[in-house]
């Protein structure tokens, strides 16, 4: 496995990335045509200085089992997060991922591009896949059918001071607007535009013990797709389905099943 780190500006916020070729690299054969994986995190639930290791090695350790199974895999920190910059932003986050389709767009052209999302990363990730049709298959984990009722305005403030306490929101004067900082955060609609992505392979993956985002907007998803999206329930899993093996095995296998079928 060759990996590459990788940064882009958008909006004048430095974005961190890398990329795990398999083999020799990407201009390997055995995987030229293969497409590109990308992963999308979800929101931070705890400091990134906590002296806690990640069990599963967190994203890097899924970028390279993806990248063993023969799949390019790029991974990357939204604005706000891990070591890239800028503030947490919704919002911003679309335009990230959007930014680094164009990105590599440019770099690998005629590669096509599927989107792995866990929680607010399947939110952009499906906002994203329902217009952009560089996108051909979108993997949604634990994706929230909208925002209402997670982030209230009632609670807004408090929500602000555990982001800022959690090192994602890092600048005394952010949001300057809180009310359209909210707002921005309910526009990202997975319900409203998921449609649109359903004209492409689509696996919905939800646990049954999900304690953040309930099962309930999983059957809402399906639904809007009018039966298109195939749906996996976890039994017994929890929100962070990146580190539940059922998960993560049944969505290498959908994968591999759509390369199988000649699905890029």
């Amino acid at each position: 496995m060759q990996e590459e780190a990788l940064e882009i500006q958008v909006e004048g916020i430095e974005l961190v990335g890398r990329v795990c070729w398999p083999e020799k690299g990407p201009g390997s054969s055995s995987h030229k045509n293969a497409p590109l994986l990308i992963l999308c995190h979800g929101i931070p639930g705890s400091k990134p200085d906590q002296k806690t290791v990640e069990e599963d090695g967190g994203y890097p350790a899924l970028a390279e089992r993806c990248c063993r199974e023969g799949f390019p895999v790029f991974y990357f920190n939204f604005r706000g997060t891990g070591e890239s910059g800028g503030n947490f932003d919704l919002s911003g986050w679309k335009r990230d991922l959007a930014a680094w389709l164009d990105y590599w767009e440019k770099r690998e052209p005629g590669r096509a591009f599927w989107l792995w999302g866990f929680s607010g990363g399947a939110a952009v990730s499906a906002c994203v896949a329902a217009r952009d049709p560089r996108v051909r298959a979108a993997l949604l984990a634990a994706c929230p059918a909208h925002f209402d009722g997670l982030f209230r305005r009632d609670e807004l403030e408090g929500i602000i001071d555990r982001f800022r306490d959690l090192g994602i929101i890092r600048e005394a004067g952010f949001p300057p607007d809180p009310e359209q900082w909210l707002k921005d955060i309910l526009s990202i609609n997975p319900e409203q535009c998921i449609e649109g992505a359903a004209s492409r392979p689509l696996l919905l993956v939800h646990g049954s013990e999900d304690d953040i985002v309930p099962l309930e907007h999983a059957f809402r998803l399906q639904e809007k797709t009018g039966g298109r999206a195939r749906l996996i329930i976890v039994p017994g899993a929890g929100h962070q389905l990146r580190k539940e093996e059922k998960a993560v095995a049944n969505c290498l296998e959908w994968m591999k099943q759509l390369t199988k079928n000649n699905l890029l």
